[in-house]
């Protein structure tokens, strides 16, 4: 830009040299005594200033308009020239005789659509110019410098020698660019008192892209912080779509795992402590709609192990269980508490015998424990807002009315083992019923799983305490500690043990949910 107007400077220099000399031939006297008398610097400094000459040009055009109004006078009369000073001539704006003015002494033009005629004639004086700072702020979109470079600016000491600084077209460059800084400024402290911007206009014309700019000076950076089209803010289409809502819930667990366990002598169904393999299934299926709850829970232990010990067999059966649980309720009055009916049932699916005998311990259906319970419910499911993938999920069912069901469906399992007369295959007990099942997630890797149940039929107390701690290694691989006390003072009681029970079990192998 710098470069085109020092060469159309240098153009105009060249020029005036010309015109200077033509007017040289034609009055011989008066250039030689010019010449002569005048200094080589205020011959230098005459013809770069371009001010001057611009004045002396106007000048000139004013005195032959004056001289052509002088030969056609507008009133028809002729005049002298001689007898009419230049001082008391007034000129005419020929828009006069088309348009009227308003109290301010602006022209008041008619809409441009209906303007089917020519604007001669017009000059600077018909402009209204007009200050941008003082019009209402309006948000175009641009909000970086107009010179923004990523590169050092080239310094250059000869600039501005030839011509003055002041003659040129930088104090208005200067002045549009505080204007800008200004407005910029203004959009970045106080965005809330913008109450216009260019989307909102739309006889605006297209503002048109800087890709010129981006070619001549090739700035890779300014496509990357270019903003994009400052009105062009319509919405895409969208096609609306209706997702039904889902009221069931599935979700799973498969474990695969090696495992080292611990009974104890007394242990309910039996086993013996040692290394094992270890599966764990669980499905679970919940509902829920409106005030309606229905959650049902399918669960299977099974661990085999290796009997080195037993002359019968070469492996056992460790522990094998088979667990349905399942509550149906509705919404009470207070938040978190609702009607409920609960309902488990558990048995196992394999034979179990004592270790070198044939001696049935336990089979399908033997035992077989139903418990089921009417009162309420309480659901807690929380997350933590300070430490990520934290939460806790307590379901607390009370029922005060509940029946505990016990059936031995195998002759050769020994009902005493379980609490039941010898005369007997079931027993039936009256009373109430606590069922807590808690989950806990540390984080992301590491959960505790907890189930507590406790029954008493006022006369004797059957009580579990199942606790769970998984330890994720990777989205295939976990670790899990699993031990289970169990109190029940309806059976003979041990030696060592008396009532409780217990059973352990530490294993490391596949884990998958969904």
């Amino acid at each position: 830009m710098l470069m085109r107007v020092h060469n159309l400077l240098l153009t105009i220099t060249l020029s005036l040299l010309a015109v200077s000399a033509v007017r040289a031939g034609e009055g011989v006297d008066v250039a030689a005594v010019t010449l002569e008398s005048a200094d080589s610097t205020d011959l230098f400094y005459d013809i770069t200033d371009i001010s001057r000459q611009i004045e002396e040009q106007t000048t000139r055009q004013l005195q032959e308009r004056w001289a052509a109004t002088l030969q056609n006078p507008v009133i028809g009369v002729e005049l002298s020239q001689s007898g009419i000073h230049r001082d008391s001539l007034r000129f005419v704006n020929p828009l006069d005789s088309l348009y009227p003015r308003n109290e301010n002494g602006i022209l008041m033009l008619p809409p441009p659509s209906n303007m089917t005629f020519s604007l001669a004639g017009m000059t600077f004086r018909d402009t209204l110019f007009y200050n941008p700072l003082f019009l209402p702020m309006i948000f175009t979109g641009k909000i970086l410098p107009r010179d923004l470079s990523f590169y050092s600016v080239d310094e250059e000491p000869y600039r501005g020698l030839l011509i003055p600084k002041e003659q040129t077209f930088a104090p208005a460059l200067q002045h549009a660019d505080f204007v800008r800084d200004v407005r910029r400024n203004y959009y970045r402290n106080y965005p809330d008192r913008i109450r216009y911007s260019v989307a909102s206009f739309d006889t605006i014309p297209r503002v048109e892209s800087d890709d010129a700019i981006v070619r001549e000076t090739f700035n890779p950076f300014r496509e990357l912080i270019k903003t994009e089209t400052t009105y062009s803010l319509n919405a895409p289409g969208i096609e609306v779509a209706t997702i039904a809502r889902k009221y069931w819930i599935h979700e799973g667990e498969h474990s695969f795992q090696f495992a080292q366990n611990y009974f104890s002598n007394n242990w309910h169904k039996g086993g013996t402590s040692n290394l094992n393999f270890n599966s764990y299934q669980v499905i679970k299926a919940n509902y829920q709609k409106d005030k309606m709850r229905f959650n049902n829970t399918l669960e299977w232990r099974l661990s085999l192990f290796n009997a080195p010990d037993d002359t019968v067999r070469n492996y056992r059966i460790g522990n094998d269980q088979i667990r349905y649980y399942s509550d149906f309720g509705f919404d009470s009055f207070v938040k978190r508490w609702s009607y409920s009916m609960n309902l488990e049932v558990k048995s196992q699916l394999f034979n179990n015998f004592n270790s070198n005998s044939d001696d049935l311990r336990s089979a399908f259906l033997a035992p077989l424990y139903v418990n089921a319970g009417v009162g309420l419910k309480y659901d807690l499911d929380k997350k933590s807002k300070s430490v990520r993938y934290r939460s806790v999920r307590l379901a607390l069912s009370l029922s005060p009315v509940s029946i505990n069901y016990k059936y031995v469906g195998n002759d050769a399992v020994d009902v005493k083992r379980y609490g039941i007369p010898e005369d007997r295959r079931s027993l039936l007990d009256i009373g109430s019923t606590i069922t807590s099942i808690l989950k806990y997630n540390f984080n992301r890797y590491v959960s505790w799983d907890s189930r507590f149940t406790y029954f008493t039929s006022y006369e004797n107390v059957v009580s579990e305490f199942e606790n769970s701690l998984n330890m994720a290694l990777s989205n295939a691989f976990s670790t899990r500690v699993y031990v289970n006390v169990r109190y029940d003072d309806g059976v003979p009681a041990d030696p060592d043990f008396k009532y409780w029970q217990v059973n352990q079990t530490l294993s490391f192998g596949l884990n998958y949910k969904w």
